[in-house]
């Protein structure tokens, strides 16, 4: 993981009493093809913010996202995790059967996912979820990553940066994301090409990720490797 200007302050407190659904479980096809999964999912403890559970589920921060185009009713974490679970894993034994069927030589497909969830406080009263996702679909290669959201907890209305920062946000940040990588990988000022040449923003232009922490006086814009880089990338903004 690298990171530009992260401040060192103590993190502000989350008022707003939590618990977790926690499922571990494997499924077991046969000696060839198994799925381990492992959520804890963090959720507000108060029947009063049953709405801003029910958003918590559809905001993707469980992937695959099953949840999100469902909205004929409401979603609680208690039945939605275990219908996730399930979900999941019949996808991948059924995938894993006919890669099996295509590919003899395969001697195992042994698979799990991994999704730990938490909330932060963010900035004013609003709430940060954090989902840290761990994969592998039984190729042996273990993929991780983070994905965040902000919002309302009173609504579960998510938070953008064009409503906190307005329409000229994509400018500002963008410049200032740039500012940050350069001054840390120590290139002239405004040297793009030289950013690229470090593997930033290869063949696509720079912009500020949607995936952000949000606090009173900071943004935390968190790259997925991949993305912008081969590596998980972070960079602190004063906001």
């Amino acid at each position: 993981m690298s990171s530009c200007g992260q401040k060192s302050s103590v993190p502000k407190m989350l008022n707003i009493p939590t618990a977790m659904v926690s499922i571990d479980t494997i499924a077991r096809l046969s000696d060839e093809i198994q799925c381990h999964v492992h959520v804890d999912f963090t959720y507000i403890n108060d029947r009063k913010y049953s709405i801003c559970n029910d958003s918590l589920l559809r905001m993707g921060l469980l992937q695959p996202d099953y949840f999100s185009i469902i909205n004929d009713k409401k979603l609680t974490p208690q039945k939605a995790i275990p219908i996730f679970v399930r979900q999941y894993i019949n996808e991948y034994m059924e995938i894993a059967k006919l890669i099996l069927q295509k590919e003899k030589d395969k001697s195992n497909l042994i698979g799990e996912l991994t999704i730990k969830t938490e909330l932060r406080a963010a900035n004013n009263a609003n709430i940060t979820a954090l989902s840290h996702i761990a994969i592998n679909n039984g190729n042996g290669q273990l993929t991780k990553y983070t994905i965040v959201r902000n919002f309302n907890p009173q609504n579960g209305h998510l938070i953008t940066l064009q409503e906190e920062f307005g329409n000229d946000y994509k400018e500002r940040f963008t410049k200032e994301i740039i500012e940050k990588l350069i001054d840390r990988e120590a290139l002239e000022s405004d040297d793009i090409a030289g950013l690229q040449s470090k593997g930033y923003f290869v063949g696509i232009d720079p912009y500020p990720t949607d995936n952000f922490i949000l606090t009173d006086d900071s943004i935390v814009f968190i790259y997925n490797p991949g993305e912008i880089n081969q590596k998980e990338v972070r960079v602190v903004v004063n906001n």
